[in-house]
C-alpha cells in the first residue's frame, strides 16, 4: 500500500496489537482488561484510522473509541477521538526524535449533557526498543479529580 509522506515514518503503528491492561482511578476500584487496539491507514491520505476496545477478563465489551491519528510538520502528533459515552477528545503533541514515542494532551474535550464530565486528558504511546511491544497511558482529570494516570497497557502485534 502506498502510504502519504507524513504518515510513512509510523508504519510500524499499523495492524492491530493486543494485551493486558491495568486501570484505577481515585473514584473507582481498580481493574484488569485486554485492550486491542488497531491503527489502518488509507492509500495516499496523511492520517491513521484508530480504533481501541477493551473487554474484561471474562470477555466482556467495557470501552470503545475511534478516531484518526494526523501527523502535522516533522514531528507534530493529533488525535480526533469519539467515544459513546459521550466524549470527544481532540490531543495534540509530538513524537519524540526517533519517532517511537507519541505524547499528547488534550486542547479540547467535549461531552453530551448526559456524559460524566472529563476535564483534560492525555495519552502516550510508546513502541519499545525492540519494536515488538507498543505501551499505552492514559491519563485524565475528571469528575473533579487532578490529573492522574488511569490506565496503562502492554500490546504486542497480531501476526498476520
Amino acid at each position: 500500500m502506498e502510504l502519504h509522506d507524513d504518515v510513512a515514518p509510523y508504519a510500524f503503528l499499523l495492524g492491530t496489537w493486543t494485551g493486558p491492561g491495568r486501570g484505577h482511578y481515585p473514584t473507582i476500584e481498580p481493574f484488569t482488561y485486554t485492550e486491542t487496539l488497531t491503527f489502518a491507514a488509507l492509500p495516499g491520505k496523511p492520517f491513521l484510522r484508530l480504533e481501541q476496545r477493551t473487554a474484561s477478563p471474562e470477555g466482556r465489551p467495557m470501552h470503545t473509541e475511534v478516531g484518526f491519528l494526523r501527523f502535522p510538520g516533522a514531528h507534530g502528533v493529533e488525535l480526533v477521538l469519539a467515544q459513546p459515552t459521550g466524549q470527544t477528545e481532540l490531543l495534540e503533541g509530538e513524537s519524540s526524535a526517533d519517532r517511537r514515542t507519541l505524547t499528547l494532551a488534550s486542547t479540547s474535550v467535549a461531552r453530551t449533557a448526559t456524559a460524566k464530565r472529563v476535564d483534560a486528558t492525555e495519552r502516550v504511546y510508546t513502541l519499545d526498543e525492540a519494536g515488538t511491544r507498543l505501551r499505552t497511558l492514559f491519563r485524565m482529570a475528571a469528575v473533579g479529580e487532578d490529573m492522574t494516570d488511569h490506565l496503562h497497557s502492554d500490546l504486542i502485534k497480531e501476526e498476520r
